[in-house]
């Protein structure tokens, strides 16, 4: 493949006499076969024979669809490192299926382990179940490589600043702010000088869909024992005029014991291509201070952030755990050994 001379790992393996073998690589993706293809790459030698698949996911089609992302990468790994042999465990099913998938990996004898997906609720600012099991089969001899992210620097951190304004949903079209299930809250001021903005103004090409991760710096914790958040924020989404509604997202963040929000939605065109961000503090419900800081990572294809940008970084989660490699790419055509040096990075 074009890869294989990207990085040079044709002239590795004849350098040095290498081709993978004795190492295990285990992938963790969406799936490894659901459509059915495996036998096909088998046939065609961009498999080999004998993949072990430790566990697939067996609601591709039900609750998501899965496009055998897995069998993808474990074509890549086969043709950098034909000798190698190769694993597969679905990385989907929730946190603690991808952090149990990443430990059978290890125990199943991968000492290489990569991924290529994140789940947006994995704790910004504390290390959550997946990255802690990233660390647990690190420290036990494996080396782990984790996909950094597509989301560049769209991002925006800052502590909270109420603006003085409430966030009401007036579901009556009254003018009056029912405070018991109208009121989402003290509205943030994103404007970092003397003028007070209460949004943030993105761009959500036509035909696109954006997701907006917000976390704050509260602890994950159990809401049985008392160790989670004690503070509650919310973010919407609004047209260009700031007078409609189209998207929020509003957990009781102190009863479910994670600060965290994910906002998420698609343009079909109805409102344009420019929206409006806001993010509150339930002053009603939550009981503790307001965030000293938050942040929110943009993700979409083509989405921009247009004013008020930090340009923050965008990695989190597990590949931010101390034992993880966070990796990058660049495009075949944008590297060195075809004309383009030093590679450009993708974002």
């Amino acid at each position: 493949s074009q890869g294989d001379a990207a990085l040079r790992a044709d002239v590795g393996r004849t350098t040095f006499s290498v081709d993978g073998s004795g190492v295990s690589v285990g992938v963790l993706s969406d799936s490894y076969n659901t459509l059915g293809g495996a036998a096909a790459d088998v046939t065609s030698g961009d498999l080999p024979a004998g993949v072990t698949v430790l566990s697939e996911y067996g609601l591709c089609g039900v609750l998501v669809t899965c496009i055998d992302e897995g069998r993808a990468m474990l074509q890549i790994v086969h043709d950098l490192a034909p000798g190698s042999g190769l694993l597969f465990h679905t990385a989907m099913g929730g946190l603690a299926q991808y952090a149990n998938g990443i430990t059978s990996l290890a125990a199943a004898g991968a000492g290489v382990i990569v991924d290529d997906l994140i789940y947006l609720n994995e704790p910004m600012f504390q290390d959550g179940v997946v990255a802690q099991a990233v660390d647990s089969v690190v420290a036990g001899g494996a080396a782990y490589f984790s996909a950094a992210g597509n989301q560049a620097r769209n991002s925006y951190e800052a502590p909270f600043v109420d603006s003085g304004e409430d966030f009401c949903i007036d579901f009556d079209s009254n003018g009056i702010c029912n405070p018991i299930f109208e009121l989402v809250g003290d509205m943030h001021d994103f404007d970092p000088g003397p003028g007070v903005d209460f949004y943030q103004s993105i761009t959500v090409p036509v035909g696109a869909s954006v997701s907006v991760a917000l976390q704050w710096d509260a602890p994950f914790g159990n809401v049985q024992t008392g160790d989670g958040p004690d503070n509650d924020h919310d973010i919407v989404l609004l047209d260009d005029t700031g007078g409609i509604l189209l998207a929020i997202s509003a957990n009781d963040n102190v009863s479910t014991g994670e600060p965290w929000e994910v906002l998420q939605y698609f343009n079909d065109g109805s409102f344009g291509t420019s929206f409006n961000i806001a993010i509150t503090f339930d002053d009603i419900d939550s009981p503790g201070p307001v965030a000293t800081l938050l942040k929110t990572v943009v993700f979409g294809s083509s989405v921009a952030i247009n004013d008020f940008p930090t340009n923050s970084a965008t990695s989190f989660g597990h590949a931010n755990a101390a034992g993880a490699e966070a990796v990058g790419v660049s495009f075949f055509l944008d590297t060195p050994e075809f004309g383009t040096a030093p590679p450009l990075l993708e974002l």
